[in-house]
């Protein structure tokens, strides 16, 4: 039997990162003993003050409605008032993503539920295909964790960085990240793909920090040479950076920057036997993948006898439950309400 285990932000709060809702106030929280951070976290800070009125007392912009604000104005070459340039607001991305990696880097912790899960998920079926909609490493870690002979296959067309000895090596596991992942590094001149497997290249350098960035904030008084030196294309010595499809840009991700990773997600799904959600909320903003699950559910029901079985893995949320009654129907679906620790039961 075949399964693909679709993840959202759900899972890898499991092991302590923070859902979507929670990061902006996590962006502009200070470190008392890290003067690169806090002046990092005051530019964005300052930015949540100008473009959105914010205040201590108040809650901070939506992360959707962070990068939504500066991905259009930067793509149409416009200014976010007077302060704010394209150039000034490609630096505040940085700043804001550099952030989100660092603590999608600082609160994992690992978790024996999520362990134990991985664990049955490789043992309980012939293959199992990783479908996940997170920039984090969560599942990565977990699966060397497991046997760290395994080989990630990342379905990107990427180089890696540094690959797994051949001798060592046990099978394949395809992880499809249709939205990117952190430790991806791209190439703006040739194009060229590289995935950071083993976490070699420092935050900092996956970053792609530029001079020009450091010369918005005026308060910034350190070198700014070590955060800018940059990693290098492996083909044509360009800097190369993170990668990820931000949610104003997930449509041109799919279309223009990695086709091939919806195709091999809509495949995975389609000749899969079991769908396995695990803490994805099935939300309104993913409708390009919402319609990419129907299709492959659908394309190929009037040849096959049997239909997809689809198991949902939530913690205590009827609201969510309802939502994947209606988009697939009652019969289809079962729903595990009690989280992963109940599931692992059932598997």
């Amino acid at each position: 039997m075949r399964a693909a285990v679709i993840l959202g932000a759900g899972f890898s709060k499991n092991s302590g990162l923070p859902i979507q809702s929670e990061i902006p106030e996590l962006l502009i929280e200070n470190q008392e003993d890290n003067l690169f951070e806090n002046n990092i976290s005051q530019a964005i800070q300052r930015f949540y003050e100008d473009v959105f009125g914010f205040s201590k007392e108040k809650l901070p912009p939506s992360l959707d409605d962070l990068l939504t604000c500066i991905d259009i104005s930067t793509n149409s070459g416009h200014h976010l008032g007077i302060k704010y340039s394209p150039l000034h607001l490609r630096a505040i991305r940085r700043f804001i993503i550099y952030k989100l990696f660092k603590i999608l880097e600082d609160k994992y912790c690992y978790s024996e539920a999520v362990f134990n899960l991985v664990i049955k998920l490789l043992k309980a079926y012939g293959k199992v295909d990783f479908i996940v909609l997170n920039w984090d490493t969560v599942l990565e870690k977990y699966i060397n964790l497991v046997n760290s002979g395994y080989t990630v296959n990342y379905c990107n067309g990427g180089e890696y960085i540094r690959s797994i000895n051949s001798d060592n090596a046990l099978e394949e596991i395809k992880i499809i990240k249709i939205h990117g992942s952190s430790n991806w590094l791209y190439c703006d001149n040739c194009r060229a793909l590289f995935n950071d497997s083993f976490g070699d290249i420092p935050l900092i350098k996956r970053a792609g920090f530029m001079v020009t960035d450091f010369e918005i904030l005026s308060d910034f008084k350190q070198d700014v040479e070590e955060f800018t030196e940059g990693e290098k294309c492996l083909i044509c010595g360009d800097r190369i950076s993170s990668h990820i499809a931000t949610f104003n840009f997930r449509k041109s991700f799919k279309e223009n920057s990695f086709p091939q990773l919806w195709d091999e997600a809509e495949k995975a799904l389609t000749i899969s036997d079991k769908w396995i959600f695990i803490g994805y909320s099935l939300p309104q903003a993913d409708y390009e993948f919402k319609h990419l699950l129907k299709i492959s559910e659908l394309k190929l029901m009037h040849r096959n006898k049997r239909k997809h079985e689809i198991d949902v893995v939530l913690l205590n949320s009827t609201s969510t439950a309802a939502k994947y009654i209606s988009f697939f129907g009652q019969r289809k679906v079962k729903i595990y309400n009690g989280g992963i620790n109940e599931y692992i039961k059932y598997i």
